[in-house]
Parts: structure tokens; C-alpha cells; sequence
């Protein structure tokens, strides 16, 4: 009987502890260049001890509702997550099991600015990464955590006014399931396209629906995952509308939609 009591209040504590961080307000810890980076860890490392005030984890979507944030949460120390900033670059990014905070966050830090360098390359934007989480501390509230991501596009568009490619990104949580969200944006944050696609868990097809210059080029789409690069997935989403059509190409910086072109669109 007590052997079966201890085991019920360990895993009642396991519980708690997955179920409850800290909420730490603290001023943003950012760097948008690898020459910030060793500042930004050694404040990191400060929150080795430091203890925020109690919040269920329920209150984050981030962590409810995205896998990235549920298995983030059940990794060993130390562990840290950034995210893109400001949220105009929103993309997200971790690492868990260092034996020094210090490295956790210089890790993280540096594989999230080689991330959002090749979106700022992009889009024209200046992006930057900041210091989301660190150990059972979160540093954001959770409207300041969302889970969808920015990730680069292109839109190749035939209609009557002839052929044109439009640079942008994709907001997306880019996970599989039912209705995930899929908005396309130009350069300049103009809204092209508006949607929601459809992927099973192990599948590299589905289908999506997307109403592109407010009704101009609307209709169901083939969505495809074309393949993975540094983990994050990419390819195509093609909607026809009669004569009209537009190709969105996701996931892709410009350098690499050229070099994959012919394998995307099978030309």
C-alpha cells in the first residue's frame, strides 16, 4: 500500500510540474546578429535560479496546442526556446539536455538567427530573434507566445493580365490536420490570398482552399509537401480558377525556389 501511495504522489508531482511554469517579466532579450549572441546568453544564463511568478500552462496555445511547445515542455534541462522578432518574423526554435544554460541559449539563439537571416533576406525585413523560454520560466504572456509561423513564399500568377511572380510569406502553424490556417502576405504585409489547407499526419498531399485577390482566383487547391529543409517542410499549393491560376510555393527563400524550380513545378 505505501509503495502504491509514493508511486501515486510521484506522478502526481511529474504532473505538476509539466502543468505549471513560471511567468518572468523581464525586458526583451534580443539580438538580430551573431556578434549579440554571448551578451544574450550570459543574460539567459542569469535565469539559472530564478523562479517567475506561477501560471498554468493551459493559459499558452503554444503549449496546448502545438506538439513543438507540448514536447518542448517534457525535455530535460537545460532548455531554452526563441522565437523570430519582432512578430513580423515569427518562427520558433529550440534546444533542450546542455549542461550549461549559457550554451542552451548561444545554441538556440544562433540556429534562430540563421533562420530568420535567410526570411530577412527574403522579404526585406529586419528580423531579429528574442529569448521566449528559458527552463520552466516563460518570458512572454501568451498573447505575446503565438504558435503560427512566417514562413517565405512566392505566388506565381496566370490570368488575363499575363504571367507575374509576387515575393512574400506564408502565416501558417505549419502543422498537419483539419482547416490550418494558410494567408498569404506580399513583401510589404498586403494581404494576397486567404485559407486553409488539409494534411493527414503521414501524408505529402492534401487539399486546400484559398480565395486570392478577394475573389478574383478562388477555389479548391492541391496542397503538396515537396520535401523538408532544416526541418521545415515546403512545396506547393495550386488553386484554379478557369482561366486563372496561381502557384503558391511555400517554405522556400528565393535562392532556393530558383534552384528547385523545375522539380516544383515540374517543368
Amino acid at each position: 500500500m505505501r509503495v502504491i501511495l509514493l508511486v501515486f504522489i510521484g506522478v502526481f508531482l511529474v504532473g505538476c510540474q509539466t502543468n505549471r511554469v513560471g511567468l518572468y517579466n523581464t525586458a526583451p532579450i534580443v539580438a538580430f546578429d551573431r556578434f549579440e549572441i554571448r551578451e544574450v546568453a550570459s543574460r539567459g544564463a542569469a535565469f539559472a535560479y530564478v523562479k517567475g511568478r506561477p501560471i498554468d500552462v493551459s493559459q499558452y496555445p503554444f503549449f496546448t496546442e502545438n506538439s513543438f511547445g507540448r514536447d518542448w515542455l517534457s525535455r530535460p534541462k537545460n532548455r531554452v526556446i526563441t522565437i523570430g522578432y519582432p512578430k513580423e518574423c515569427a518562427t520558433y526554435n529550440s534546444r533542450w539536455g546542455h549542461g550549461q544554460l549559457y550554451q542552451a541559449v548561444e545554441v538556440a539563439m544562433s540556429s534562430c538567427l540563421s533562420r530568420v537571416k535567410e526570411f530577412s533576406h527574403h522579404t526585406g525585413k529586419k528580423c531579429g530573434c528574442r529569448v521566449a523560454a528559458i527552463n520552466n520560466n516563460i518570458l512572454l504572456s501568451p498573447d505575446d507566445l503565438p504558435f503560427r509561423k512566417n514562413l517565405p513564399a512566392i505566388a506565381l500568377v496566370k490570368d488575363e493580365k499575363g504571367r507575374k511572380e509576387i515575393l512574400g510569406y506564408i502565416k501558417t502553424t505549419g502543422r498537419t490536420g483539419k482547416k490550418q490556417p494558410l494567408d498569404f502576405f506580399t513583401q510589404s504585409d498586403r494581404p494576397v490570398c486567404t485559407g486553409f489547407y488539409n494534411l493527414g499526419t503521414v501524408s505529402f498531399e492534401g487539399n486546400a482552399q484559398l480565395d486570392c485577390f478577394q475573389g478574383r482566383i478562388k477555389g479548391p487547391a492541391v496542397f503538396k509537401v515537396a520535401g523538408f529543409r532544416e526541418g521545415q517542410a515546403y512545396g506547393t499549393a495550386l488553386v484554379k480558377a478557369g482561366e486563372n491560376e496561381l502557384i503558391l510555393v511555400y517554405g522556400l527563400p528565393t535562392e532556393e525556389f530558383r534552384k528547385r524550380r523545375a522539380e516544383l513545378l515540374d517543368e
